[in-house]
């Protein structure tokens, strides 16, 4: 997926400010409406916690997502497909609606 489509993506997911795919090292491959540092620290975090979510889930059926929730939005680290893991960032929420249509969209990635 190319940066045009990404930023596609990104702007028909309702509610997201920011997203970004992370390589499962934790090497930011797209990212859309975040700066690069930004980026650099998102990628570090979602790669760790989606590491340590598998590893707690080793006899488990998988991590379908993790969901950060900060004082004044709320993050989520879907893993996708190719391993790598999608994060969005969503203003002003706190709570699950809307992540399984997430997670649609990250399983296509």
């Amino acid at each position: 997926m190319d940066k045009v489509e990404f930023a596609a993506l990104v702007a028909g997911m309702t509610g997201v400010s920011a997203a970004a795919v992370i390589s499962r090292d934790g090497i930011p491959l797209q990212v859309e409406g975040m700066s690069e540092d930004v980026a650099d620290t998102v990628a570090a975090l979602a790669s760790g916690m989606c590491a340590l979510a598998k590893r707690m889930n080793e006899e488990g059926n998988g991590v379908r997502h993790v969901h950060v929730v900060l004082a004044d939005h709320d993050m989520v680290l879907l893993p996708t497909m190719s391993g790598a893991v999608l994060v969005v960032m969503r203003p002003g929420r706190n709570d699950e609606s809307g992540i399984d249509v997430l997670r649609t969209a990250a399983v296509a990635l």
